[in-house]
């Protein structure tokens, strides 16, 4: 299972996760669904900032909200959070942190690792 990510943020330093339910609930409320919304939050860069990135504030705050909640926050705490964060924060840096939290949530996993933890006893022929 993936882990809570601990984040810097407008809204201070929370975790984050988003865990099937919150991926569904944040699928639901975008156009396209979150693979979708993490390739338009990634659209931003080619524009110069991600405050130009091709998607809504609320798909963002969704993100943020859901992310908080995922972790473990009450639902009206994660919405006292997103809210506050989209007045006294950027745009730009909410759209980087929802892209962090969907790209953390979409990370593999690390029930196999890539190589070996030590290298496999050579059997010499008689």
């Amino acid at each position: 299972m993936t882990q809570p990510v601990i984040l810097n943020w407008p809204g201070g330093e929370d975790e984050f996760l988003l865990r099937l339910g919150e991926l569904n609930a944040l699928d639901d409320s975008t156009s396209d669904g979150v693979l979708d919304l993490r390739y338009r939050l990634s659209l931003g860069r080619a524009r110069g900032s991600l405050a130009y990135a091709p998607v809504r504030i609320r798909e963002t705050l969704d993100c943020v909200r859901l992310g908080l909640i995922g972790a473990g926050m009450d639902r009206k705490e994660a919405q006292r959070k997103a809210d506050q964060a989209f007045s006294d924060g950027d745009i730009g840096e909410l759209n980087l942190l929802a892209f962090t939290i969907i790209s953390n949530a979409l990370a593999g996993k690390e029930h196999d690792p890539v190589g070996e933890d030590q290298a496999a006893v050579e059997m010499g022929a008689d």
